[in-house]
């Protein structure tokens, strides 16, 4: 498998690029990696480029590389926008790190009455770690957005328009998967709300019944934050793949 590597300044880089610090260390101690050997480096913004490690200077610690031609991937066609309360503590970047892999475009932290955690000074910082690293782990060439917190009633008044899709993961909400994939065929946007371990208020609940927005239910169980939020996102994502699949069939057999 070719190792992924992450060089933010790939789309003003020419034939040749140096990798310092944090990413340097990941290459030669955590990958192994020596003079010889190709990988991927990746930008976080679609683009993509093999690279042969051409030199590792020890002290200070730089990987040197030799770039071929560049490519551009096209961003997804179906943005999955992760909106949900923080987890306590490092459940936070478990959850960041599952939902990356899985295919989220954006995350939104949302605060609750029920909330018992608000992004800190930092976080945004140590989220984008994890993304970064994430990507390298799934081979994705886009990195996901990360926003600034809002509160429940500004996700209600969000976009409405044709192709934006609303699910709210809830233990009475919709389970059958024919429901849930139909929401999702003409899809362009998917909005997911996850909410705190406490449970929605009865005034949030009410508020969401009020909007057009799906609730679904992922578990007979009450879940955590992170396990519903990489449940909700594993179905989306799934359910795309197969509905785009079954369109595209029904499409060639017409």
């Amino acid at each position: 498998m070719t190792h992924w590597l992450y060089l933010p300044e790939l789309a003003s880089t020419g034939t040749a690029a140096v990798l310092e610090d944090t990413e340097a260390a990941h290459a030669v101690r955590a990958r192994r990696l020596r003079e010889g050997d190709v990988v991927c480096v990746f930008d976080g913004a679609g683009r993509t480029a093999a690279a042969r490690i051409s030199e590792v200077i020890k002290r200070p610690l730089k990987v040197h590389l030799a770039l071929e031609a560049q490519q551009h991937w096209a961003m997804p066609e179906v943005r999955i926008h992760l909106t949900s309360a923080l987890p306590k503590g490092d459940r936070q970047t478990t959850m960041l790190d599952m939902v990356t892999q899985l295919g989220m475009t954006d995350f939104t932290p949302v605060n609750f009455e029920r909330s018992v955690s608000r992004a800190g000074t930092g976080s945004q910082d140590r989220w984008r770690r994890v993304l970064i690293e994430s990507c390298k782990q799934s081979q994705r060439p886009w990195m996901p957005l990360v926003h600034s917190s809002i509160d429940l009633a500004e996700w209600i008044s969000g976009p409405s328009d044709d192709g934006v899709v609303n699910l709210v993961a809830h233990k009475e909400g919709e389970s059958r998967s024919a429901v849930i994939e139909e929401s999702l065929v003409e899809a362009k946007q998917v909005r997911l709300l996850v909410g705190p371990e406490g449970g929605l208020s009865e005034s949030e609940f009410a508020r969401l019944h009020q909007t057009q927005t799906t609730m679904v239910s992922l578990s007979e169980g009450v879940l955590r934050v992170e396990a519903a939020a990489v449940a909700l996102t594993a179905l989306v994502t799934q359910t795309l793949a197969h509905s785009r699949i079954g369109s595209r069939l029904d499409k060639g057999s017409a």
